[in-house]
């Protein structure tokens, strides 16, 4: 839950109500979307301040890894792939991040997709290939664009969507 603040609230249902169990609070700006990594148990979060978080739960607390998205405007949506080993991240600079993880140097890494988009970009969704993404943005168009990162998509995965 974030309430439209610098903050993102974790809460549990316990009998008849909830109970806030964790505060995440490392953004500058208001928080502008989150996604939770069902499988990895990691959630990612994006901000007006133009960057980006992957929180992983270390015993009870939840630690954060700052993310350079490489924008000049606002982060403003993000979503896990469907293998959860990338995200993408659309901005107001009329560009879309696709992060993922670095092993070798223990990091997370953005490459940015500035083609085609006249506007921001409001909203990213993955196809269950893990390789293609549709985005939309203010200028009214709805664009797919391929997300193959050497490295991380695997050969089996690069024969996959052209079946």
């Amino acid at each position: 839950f974030c309430p439209n603040t610098t903050e993102v609230h974790i809460y549990k249902f316990f009998t008849d109500k909830w109970e806030k169990l964790h505060v995440l609070a490392k953004h500058d700006q208001i928080v502008s979307g989150i996604d939770w990594s069902r499988s990895s148990n990691k959630i990612v979060t994006v901000s007006h301040d133009r960057n980006s978080y992957v929180w992983t739960q270390e015993g009870q607390d939840w630690v954060p890894t700052l993310v350079i998205l490489k924008l000049n405007r606002a982060a403003l949506c993000v979503h896990w792939s469907p293998k959860e080993n990338k995200f993408a991240v659309g901005s107001g600079a009329k560009s879309v991040s696709i992060c993922y993880y670095e092993q070798e140097n223990n990091w997370w890494i953005s490459k940015v997709i500035r083609k085609k988009h006249e506007s921001s970009v409001t909203s990213v969704a993955w196809h269950p290939n893990n390789i293609h993404l549709a985005t939309t943005s203010t200028d009214g168009k709805c664009r797919v664009f391929s997300t193959i990162i050497k490295g991380v998509d695997t050969r089996w995965t690069f024969s996959s969507f052209l079946n």
